[in-house]
């Protein structure tokens, strides 16, 4: 697994904010800071990583660890290693 990727779930198994705005704010500065690092991107990736962020920021059930463990899976499928196809080029956030 991708370093980047295993350190940004690490961090959420670590994460204990109890409010859902502190988690949110500290998890999308860790998430931006994960696209970031994996740039460029594929369409894959920067569809699966836009999609992340926006649920994180807009869904309203408040629920952390919810939150966390789908954070968490979809995280894990970010597969940077898979090999780019001539219709997948890198793109950019």
């Amino acid at each position: 697994m991708n370093a980047e990727i295993k350190e940004f779930l690490d961090f959420l198994e670590t994460e204990n904010d109890l409010d859902y705005g502190d988690f949110k704010r500290t998890v999308d500065l860790r998430l931006n800071r994960l696209m970031e690092s994996l740039r460029p991107l594929n369409r894959e990736q920067m569809f699966r990583l836009a999609k992340l962020r926006e649920e994180l920021l807009w869904m309203y059930n408040d629920d952390i660890d919810e939150m966390k463990a789908h954070l968490m899976e979809e995280a894990a499928r970010l597969d940077t290693q898979r090999p780019s196809w001539s219709g997948d080029a890198p793109a950019q956030l």
